[in-house]
């Protein structure tokens, strides 16, 4: 009976084989075959990563600034953050729809662009979220109904919704004002996006994913952005940030052109020794070879000035036979 293993040196066995056959498998599949992203030619990627780093840079900014909103709003401690942002085709997102979400178009307008049809931008927020908001909005705690979740939107609930809604998207033009002056503005709430086709299936998005967390609720809000949008954004930005450099340039050279002509300034500069104040008749009998007492001791210093503005003192001496002046410091103004 001694040669019997115990179930417990068996499991150990087990987990000691498993656990070997793993790591072959692990080190054989890393060792053999190189990591390598497989690049799809029928979807390829519209944009570049600088300027999907500038959405993101937005709508980081954007996460914040509605966190502290809905906070202010709700009473209640709100975070929000963003998650990923992904270029995709618009069939993925619309497919990813379902039959009871609730999509918001919000017009985007470009300042000094005139276009009336251009594409809305989609929001979509999760029903655990929204009905967490309502509830808080009705007087409630906060916490979302998993029963009502099931259920479709009331009409009251539908206002207060668009109400959300309308409180929120003109926030993105406060993060869009550090690049470029974009105004947002609420257009309507559809009850079944996916049978409205505002945009073409197969043409570009970029959808931005914010999770959100109210209280111990949590859910995201996804943000679509039709391609040619954000074309016409990229486009104005580009154009902006070049006349911000033209304008760089030409202040720069009217700053050397500025300098250069007060170089060339002619200024008075003269050395003031000291003062004494005389009557016009003593004035009127000074000879050659006549002192006047300045009340000054001879090795005090002397004050040079320009323009009548005192800026230097200095020590009175001679240069190559020529009265000097050696500036030892400048005159300190309060």
């Amino acid at each position: 009976m001694g040669d019997v293993l115990t179930q417990s040196q068996i499991d150990a066995l087990l987990n000691a084989v498993q656990t070997e056959g793993f790591d072959k498998q692990s080190m054989t599949s890393s060792t053999s075959e190189p990591k390598v992203r497989k690049y799809d030619f029928h979807t390829p990627k519209k944009f570049t990563k600088d300027r999907l780093k500038l959405v993101n840079s937005v709508y980081e900014s954007y996460a914040r600034v509605i966190a502290s909103h809905l906070t202010s709003m709700l009473r209640l401690s709100c975070e929000v953050e963003l998650v990923d942002i992904e270029e995709q085709r618009y069939y993925e997102f619309n497919n990813a729809l379902g039959e009871d979400d609730i999509v918001a178009f919000i017009d985007g307008k470009i300042t000094g662009r005139d276009v009336d049809d251009e594409e809305p931008i989609m929001v979509e927020i999760s029903k655990s979220i929204i009905y967490a908001i309502i509830d808080r909005m009705l007087g409630g705690t906060g916490d979302s109904d998993a029963e009502d979740e099931n259920d479709g939107y009331t009409d009251i609930e539908l206002v207060l919704y668009e109400s959300v809604i309308k409180h929120i998207s003109p926030l993105m033009s406060d993060v869009w004002q550090n690049y470029l002056d974009i105004e947002f503005q609420f257009r309507r709430l559809e009850t079944n996006p996916r049978l409205v086709q505002v945009v073409g299936m197969d043409e570009i998005v970029v959808i931005v994913i914010l999770t959100i967390k109210l209280k111990d609720t949590e859910g995201k809000i996804n943000i679509c952005l039709p391609g040619n949008i954000l074309n016409h954004v990229f486009e104005a930005f580009e154009k902006s940030k070049t006349i911000n450099k033209r304008k760089e340039q030409q202040e720069e050279l009217e700053r050397i052109s500025l300098a250069r002509s007060v170089e060339d300034s002619a200024l008075d500069i003269k050395a003031l020794l000291g003062e004494a104040l005389i009557s016009l008749e003593d004035l009127y009998q000074l000879k050659v070879n006549d002192v006047l007492n300045l009340h000054v001791p001879k090795d005090s210093d002397v004050y040079v000035c320009v323009e009548e503005e005192p800026w230097f003192k200095g020590k009175l001496g001679v240069y190559k036979d020529n009265m000097a002046v050696k500036l030892n410091g400048t005159i300190v103004k309060n």
